[in-house]
C-alpha cells in the first residue's frame, strides 16, 4: 500500500502504462464537484497550415486526460454560486468568504428576489463553498455545524443557495452571470464557455433611465447614496486576511444604513473620464480603476447623503476610527442629493421595491 500520493504516483507509472488504468467513479465521492480532467490541444491543424490555440479562440479543442498525468496536474480555479437572502449580513458574509479564502468574481441584486447573488473563485471551490454554508436543516447546522453560514445568520432553510455540484455550478454562473465575470481566463471556463474579463457595458446611460424619488411621511429625512469601492480597497493589505472593502461595509451596516443595491463590475475605459467628472475623482485614482472591478453599493438611512462620513464617526469605535483613518478618503460618494441621483443612474438600472426611490426605463 503506498503511503503518500507521490509513492502511488511512482508505484503506478512503473506497473502500469496509461492506458491500462481507468477510473472508478463510485471511489471518487468528491468527483461530483470537480471539473473533467482535461487539457487543450497544442494546436490544429487546418487549411492554412499549423496555428497556435491562442490565434484560434473559437476553435479550441478539449481532450481528457489520462489517470498519471491528472495526478500531477495543479489545483485549478474553479467558480461557484452562491444566493443569500441575508442582505443585512451582506458585510459580514462577505469578510466570511475573504476568510476562507475565496475571491469574489461577481456581485449583483436579483430584481425578482431581491436577493444577493455571489460568484467566487477559489480551489476546490463547489465543495469547500458548501462546507461553508452548512446542511440544509437548520438545527443540525447550529449543532455540528456552529461556524457554517447557515448557523450564523440564516434564518430559514432557503435562507443560503450553494451549487451543490460542478455542472450545476456552470449551470448557475451561466444564469446568474451571463455576460461573463470579473476575473482572468481559466481552462475550465474556457470550456464551459463562461466569458472573462467581464466590462459593464451599460455604465452612463442616465438618459435612459429616469430617478424616480419618493417622499416617506414616515422617515421624512430618509435618503439614498452611491458609495464606489475602489479595486484598491478589493484586495487584502499586507500581512492582513480580510480587504477594507469587507471591514468598511461591516461598519456602514452596523451604522443602521441598508443596502438597497449592489453590483461588482469593471468600468469601460471610455467612461473613465464621466466617471472621474461625476465622483470628483483625481486622474491617480481613476487609473487604479482601468481593466479592474469595483465594488458599488446603493444605501439607505436618514441622512444617508448628507451626514455620511459623520454618521461613520459618529458610531466608530477605537479599531473603526483606524480603518476609517486609513481609508475613508478612497470611498467614493457625494453629499449633493442631485448629485447622489445621477451617480445612482450611471451604474444601475433599477431599485427594489424596499427602496424609497425607484429608476425607471424611459
Amino acid at each position: 500500500m503506498s503511503e503518500t500520493p507521490e509513492h502511488a504516483y511512482k508505484l503506478a507509472s512503473l506497473l502500469f502504462f496509461e492506458k491500462e488504468l481507468y477510473s472508478d467513479e463510485i471511489m471518487r465521492p468528491k468527483q461530483l464537484h470537480l471539473p473533467p480532467p482535461r487539457t487543450h490541444v497544442n494546436s490544429i491543424i487546418s487549411k492554412e497550415g499549423r496555428h497556435h490555440l491562442s490565434d484560434l479562440p473559437d476553435r479550441l479543442v478539449y481532450q481528457s486526460e489520462g489517470i498519471l498525468k491528472s495526478m500531477l496536474a495543479p489545483p485549478r480555479l474553479l467558480a461557484s454560486i452562491l444566493v443569500t437572502s441575508q442582505v443585512n449580513h451582506f458585510g459580514k458574509i462577505l469578510k466570511r468568504l475573504e476568510q476562507e479564502e475565496f475571491t469574489v468574481v461577481g456581485v449583483h441584486l436579483t430584481r425578482d428576489t431581491d436577493s444577493i447573488v455571489f460568484c467566487v473563485q477559489a480551489e476546490n471551490c463547489i465543495y469547500k463553498l458548501l462546507q461553508l454554508v452548512g446542511p440544509r436543516d437548520l438545527k443540525e447546522a447550529k449543532s455540528s455545524h456552529q461556524f457554517s453560514l447557515r448557523a450564523s445568520f440564516a434564518t430559514h432553510s432557503d435562507s443560503f443557495y450553494a451549487s451543490p455540484t460542478y455542472n450545476d455550478s456552470v449551470t448557475d454562473v451561466k444564469r446568474y452571470f451571463p455576460d461573463g465575470l470579473c476575473c482572468a481566463n481559466t481552462l475550465d471556463m474556457q470550456a464551459e464557455g463562461i466569458p472573462h474579463s467581464y466590462i459593464y457595458e451599460l455604465v452612463n446611460t442616465a438618459s435612459a433611465r429616469r430617478y424616480v424619488s419618493r417622499s416617506y411621511p414616515l422617515k421624512p429625512l430618509l435618503q439614498t447614496v452611491c458609495v464606489v469601492f475602489p479595486p484598491d480597497l478589493l484586495r487584502p493589505a499586507k500581512h492582513m486576511r480580510l480587504s477594507p472593502a469587507s471591514q468598511l461595509i461591516t461598519m456602514i451596516q452596523s451604522c443602521q444604513f441598508e443596502i438597497v443595491n449592489v453590483r461588482l463590475l469593471t468600468i469601460p475605459t471610455l467612461q473613465i473620464q464621466p466617471f472621474r467628472t461625476l465622483f470628483k475623482v483625481h486622474y491617480e485614482l481613476s487609473q487604479t480603476f482601468v481593466n479592474r472591478p469595483c465594488l458599488l453599493l446603493v444605501l439607505q438611512r436618514e441622512n444617508a447623503a448628507s451626514c455620511f462620513s459623520q454618521i461613520l464617526q459618529g458610531y466608530s469605535n477605537t479599531n473603526n476610527r483606524k480603518l476609517l483613518d486609513s481609508y475613508d478618503h478612497m470611498m467614493l460618494t457625494s453629499t449633493n442629493k442631485q448629485t447622489c441621483e445621477n451617480q445612482i443612474k450611471f451604474f444601475f438600472d433599477f431599485l427594489p421595491d424596499r427602496c424609497k426611490d425607484q429608476m425607471e426605463i424611459q
